[in-house]
């Protein structure tokens, strides 16, 4: 990357990855740099800059263009998303209609080109979508917890990376709190490598386990993206 930034916008559109907003060292107030990563050609590119900064944001691909939603749900002077057009590279300014703070969910994915999803973090990690015609939100069911082999009950992941690819939903990663009766009487954090998969158009939501993670990638996930070949 050539900013570097924690806490950005990132998405994937026509096999490249886009990033926007974020901060800094030096930029605590927020970003508006952007760019644009090409995995063909190993090599980034700057892209114009967002008209405000932004940070504490997640990217969203809707029809084509990336959806930058800032966290500051509630608040009229900055409900706001900066959308990126990438056949002209120009950005625009749209009212945000995204009801969830930054704080409760992990991402937001979409199928196809237009069904969109998210995990929202109101005490049982829901998955929501909306519906495109009305723009309500309902749920569609939930993140299961995981059953550790040396622990007597199910235990809530958290900080998992949250994916789509084709028409499935991924939950890759993350930790749990494993409670250690033996040691004191405290805590274990404990790093997964646990890829989970549904189908969202069936439900119940029937989840089940495919090839775990990579060791060293395992644990707690900042973002996550699909890119297919």
């Amino acid at each position: 990357m050539l900013t570097p930034r924690s806490h950005f916008a990132c998405s994937v559109i026509s096999g490249k990855v886009y990033v926007a907003g974020g901060r800094n060292s030096s930029s605590s107030n927020g970003l508006k740099l952007a760019e644009v990563y090409d995995p063909l050609t190993d090599r980034w590119e700057e892209l114009p800059p967002m008209r405000h900064p932004q940070m504490d944001c997640l990217g969203l691909s809707y029809k084509g263009k990336l959806h930058v939603l800032n966290d500051l749900v509630g608040l009229a002077d900055r409900n706001r998303s900066e959308v990126f057009n990438p056949l002209n590279s120009t950005w625009c300014i749209v009212e945000d209609t995204w009801p969830f703070s930054r704080a409760m969910q992990f991402s937001v994915q979409v199928i196809g080109d237009a069904q969109v999803y998210t995990v929202v973090d109101w005490g049982e990690s829901l998955i929501k979508t909306r519906d495109n015609e009305k723009g309500d939100w309902y749920n569609v069911g939930s993140v299961p917890s995981i059953i550790l082999s040396d622990h007597y009950r199910p235990v809530e992941a958290f900080g998992y990376g949250f994916a789509a690819l084709k028409n499935k939903l991924y939950v890759l990663g993350g930790t749990a709190l494993r409670w250690e009766d033996s040691r004191g009487g405290r805590f274990d954090i404990r790093r997964l490598d646990r890829v989970r998969v549904c189908d969202p158009s069936v439900t119940p939501l029937k989840w089940k386990e495919t090839r775990p993670m990579c060791r060293p990638s395992c644990g707690s996930i900042l973002g996550c993206a699909s890119l297919e070949e």
